[in-house]
C-alpha cells in the first residue's frame, strides 16, 4: 500500500462518522438551536438512526476495498493456522475485560467524566440495534485498525506512531456523527484514544484482527448492558 494509500485508510473512518450522520436530527437540531434532544424525541430518533451506525460500517468496507483494490483481503492476517480458536479467543476475551476493569477505575477516579446521565446514547434505542452495530462494527473496526497500522508500518512509520495516529482516528470516529458510538466529551475521548492503543496493541502482538474483534465486542456490549442496567437503577430511585 502507498504512503497515500495508508493515509487515506486512516482518514476514512473519522470522515465517514463526520460527514454521514442522521440529518433528521441535524434539521431538528439547527430549527430549535440545540444538539439535545427530548428524551421523548431521542428515543425515537435512536432507532430511526442507529442502523445508519450498520450502513457506516458498510461504506467504511467500500473505502478500504477503494483504497486497497484487489489486495485487501490479502492484506490483513486473519488468523496463524497453527492457533486453534481458544488461542485467539482467550487472548480476546482477557483484552475485553482489561478495558473494562480500566473504565471502572478511571470512572472511580473521575465520576463526573464516565457518569454523566446527560446525552448518555446507550440509555436509549433498541438493544437488538445496538447489539448488531457492536457484532458488525467489531470486526470491521479492527479489520480497518489492521490495515491502517500494517499501510503505516509498510511505509516506515514505527509501530508506535501508527498505533497511535489510528486511535486518534478511531477515537475521532466514535463521537463523530448522530448518533455517536459514545458519549460525548474530553475525558471520554481520551479514553477512546486508549482503548484504541490497547486494541491495535493486541493486533500487533497477536499477528492476526481476531483477537482485537473479539475484545472490541466484548468491551463495546459489556458496556452497553452496564450503562443500561445503571440507567435502569437510577430511573427507579428517581
Amino acid at each position: 500500500m502507498s504512503e497515500f494509500g495508508a493515509y487515506a485508510a486512516l482518514a476514512a473512518f473519522p470522515i465517514i462518522g463526520i460527514f454521514v450522520f442522521d440529518w433528521w436530527n441535524s434539521g431538528w437540531a439547527t430549527k430549535h438551536h440545540t444538539m439535545f434532544l427530548p428524551p421523548d424525541i431521542a428515543r425515537k430518533a435512536e432507532d430511526a438512526g442507529r442502523p445508519l451506525q450498520l450502513f457506516k460500517y458498510g461504506l467504511l468496507l467500500l473505502a478500504l476495498r477503494g483504497i486497497a483494490s484487489n489486495r485487501l483481503w490479502h492484506f490483513v492476517p486473519f488468523t496463524v493456522r497453527s492457533h486453534n480458536w481458544i488461542v485467539l479467543v482467550a487472548p480476546g476475551i482477557a483484552g475485553g475485560i482489561l478495558l473494562l476493569g480500566l473504565r471502572s477505575l478511571l470512572s472511580s477516579l473521575f465520576p463526573g467524566a464516565f457518569l454523566s446521565l446527560e446525552n448518555e446514547y446507550f440509555f436509549r434505542g433498541s438493544v437488538g440495534l445496538w447489539l448488531a452495530t457492536f457484532l458488525v462494527g467489531g470486526p470491521v473496526e479492527e479489520f480497518w485498525r489492521a490495515v491502517c497500522i500494517v499501510g503505516l508500518v509498510q511505509n516506515d512509520r514505527t509501530a508506535f506512531t501508527a498505533n497511535m495516529l489510528t486511535a486518534i482516528a478511531f477515537s475521532i470516529a466514535h463521537q463523530s456523527g448522530l448518533p455517536s458510538r459514545v458519549a460525548p466529551g474530553v475525558a471520554i475521548a481520551g479514553f477512546e484514544v486508549l482503548v484504541g492503543l490497547i486494541l491495535g496493541a493486541l493486533f500487533m502482538w497477536s499477528g492476526n484482527f481476531v483477537v482485537p474483534s473479539f475484545a472490541n465486542v466484548i468491551y463495546y456490549v459489556s458496556i452497553f448492558f452496564l450503562e443500561r442496567r445503571r440507567s435502569t437503577t437510577f430511573d427507579a430511585h428517581q
